[in-house]
């Protein structure tokens, strides 16, 4: 049986109108072609369709053909669904699709599962809630890595709160200088990404001269549109940082109205976590 099948079910069985069904999670006439089988449905949608209408993923799951069960999980939309969910500090979410990836049949499925329950623990910051055999795993994975590749290089940029410091400054220094002169859009996202975690990182710790490489190797990526956010939040780190050595005002007020546009442009979260630090730190 389809994820399209399935969901005609699930539907039907619930006594339910397709409009009843879809709700505000995606249009009824997308819905009706999910149903059709003449559209796929993304990870992230189905998880909140399924969650709209009282259906255990792991039980939907449970009842797809293996074939089409298989063909979903390797699926890229499933990486963007565990993104949305941590972006969103949805636990439940996570915990989830968790579910979902236990009843798979993807080769890497103990990676995969080690990954999500370290999501999990980061999510309100428990990063204790995990288990040390766990932690210890997930370091090994990097630590044991003699040249990252893309995929590694994204992981670690997710677990860089599981290293303390010192630790987190020998990595980034490594794969930034391998990486800093990549043409590819994807490691200069991640690449970017690191170097705000090592940003926040230094200043917390008040480690101002540490900041030096990471606005660099910044600076040395040209701003495109699809790195647009990570430049506006690396121009708000470094007016944090210019603050602590110049002392002016003009330094505050560029992060701040920086902030405001983070948030303006409907990312409230990531406008909270850049405002809370700016508030915390900016007059240290």
């Amino acid at each position: 049986m389809t994820i399209g099948q399935l969901l005609k079910q699930y539907r039907i069985e619930s006594l339910k109108t397709q409009k009843e069904w879809a709700g505000n999670t995606i249009s009824t006439s997308y819905y009706s072609k999910v149903e059709k089988d003449q559209h796929r449905i993304t990870a992230e949608d189905l998880i909140a369709l399924l969650r709209a209408n009282n259906i255990k993923l792991w039980e939907f799951f449970g009842k797809l053909s293996q074939e089409d069960k298989v063909k979903y999980d390797e699926n890229r939309d499933i990486g963007e669904a565990i993104n949305e969910a941590f972006y969103h500090n949805d636990k439940d979410q996570l915990k989830d699709i968790k579910n979902v990836i236990a009843n798979s049949e993807i080769v890497d499925k103990e990676d995969q599962l080690l990954f999500i329950d370290a999501l999990i623990a980061l999510v309100g910051n428990h990063v204790e809630d995990l288990d040390e055999k766990e932690r210890i795993k997930l370091k090994e994975k990097i630590f044991n890595i003699s040249n990252f590749d893309e995929n590694k290089l994204d992981l670690y940029c997710n677990l860089m709160p599981f290293y303390d410091l010192d630790s987190n400054l020998l990595i980034s220094r490594r794969v930034i200088t391998q990486f800093r002169h990549s043409g590819s859009s994807n490691v200069q996202e991640t690449i970017l990404g690191i170097a705000i975690n090592m940003l926040i990182m230094c200043i917390e710790k008040s480690r101002y001269e540490e900041t030096k490489f990471f606005i660099q190797a910044a600076d040395q990526i040209s701003t495109k549109p699809n790195l647009f956010f990570y430049k506006n939040c690396i121009f708000i780190l470094k007016n944090i940082v210019n603050y602590h050595y110049g002392r002016k005002d003009e330094y505050l007020n560029k992060a701040r109205m920086a902030i405001d546009h983070i948030s303006s442009l409907g990312m409230p979260e990531y406008s909270k976590d850049m405002k809370d630090i700016l508030d915390k730190y900016g007059k240290n």
